[in-house]
């Protein structure tokens, strides 16, 4: 049985469109499905839970964006034995460009239909304020943060989605950004045996895919099955002018060049900032903290890919 989440009441007619021709494909090739509508904040989530605990062996199908993701990762029983798949139907999909699941629709549908090919895939764990988040594609403080957190409100973002181009504004947004951050020191502990102190940085992300922001290849070494994350410090005398110039360059991984760009490999992690700063989940906000600490999960989720 394949099971459906998406949340209708966040669709544009284009999305609409997404599930029609999803629905007609399943009605014509007889294939039994169930489909949830999601109702409020975090009911994906739960849809997810219930679903994967009554039905370990479910294959659960997001159609949706990074957000609709991140609460469905966050939901999931049994992780080992559910299947996950996704029809990318959101602004930013680095989830799905991570995962190289395709972009177009009915191309998802037919490697969900066919499942040729699935592969295990790592989860990170947020800790931060008494809370634990999952995440899938990354998890941050500062910066970049701040960009995720201002995305999701703006209003920017909804009006360039309407025109077709809302990828465009994770970088309108982080032009804001950078005129109003103010950098600051960090210090970081990698698996309990490695100590780092930075200065003014601008953010820490912490990545399980090479790809955040909307198609910014962060860490072009990182793999999502490999049991490390892998982090991106950016900062330690970088200016403000180079992030500029260094951000767009992340489109292609070119941005690796600059000095004040720090990468690391590790299974766990704790950042201690100067003060409390923004923090963000797969593209979520996770409000403002000054410590957090990550790790990698030992089970890994089943994603059907192209």
């Amino acid at each position: 049985m394949l099971y459906f989440i998406l949340n209708p009441a966040s669709h544009s007619a284009e999305k609409t469109t997404v599930w029609s021709q999803v629905q007609t494909r399943l009605h014509q090739q007889a294939i039994p499905y169930r489909v949830f509508a999601t109702r409020y904040s975090g009911h994906a989530g739960r849809l997810a839970e219930e679903i994967s605990g009554r039905d370990p062996q479910a294959v659960i199908i997001c159609i949706g964006g990074d957000g609709s993701l991140h609460e469905i990762l966050n939901g999931l029983l049994n992780l080992s034995t559910v299947t996950f798949g996704v029809i990318p139907n959101g602004s930013g999909n680095d989830f799905a460009r991570g995962m190289k699941i395709p972009a177009d629709p009915d191309r998802a549908l037919d490697a969900i239909l066919s499942r040729q090919r699935i592969v295990p895939m790592d989860l990170g764990l947020l800790k931060t304020g008494g809370r634990s988040h999952r995440f899938g594609v990354s998890a941050g403080i500062g910066f970049d943060a701040a960009v995720c957190q201002e995305s999701v409100s703006s209003s920017i973002k909804d009006t360039l989605n309407l025109a077709g181009i809302g990828e465009l504004s994770y970088t309108a947004i982080a032009l804001r950004q950078i005129l109003l951050y103010q950098p600051g020191p960090m210090e970081i502990d990698l698996d309990g045996d490695r100590h780092f102190r930075f200065r003014d940085v601008f953010f820490t992300c912490i990545m399980n895919q090479k790809y955040e922001g909307g198609g910014l290849m962060m860490t072009p070494d990182a793999r999502p099955d490999d049991g490390v994350l892998d982090l991106m410090v950016v900062g330690d005398g970088l200016t403000k002018p180079q992030l500029v110039s260094a951000l767009p360059l992340a489109r292609t991984g070119r941005h690796v060049r600059y000095p004040h760009i720090h990468f690391l490999k590790c299974r766990k992690l704790t950042i201690t900032a100067d003060k409390k700063r923004p923090v963000h989940l797969d593209g979520e906000s996770g409000g403002m903290e000054n410590i957090l600490s990550a790790e990698i999960l030992p089970e890994k989720l089943r994603v059907i890919t192209g």
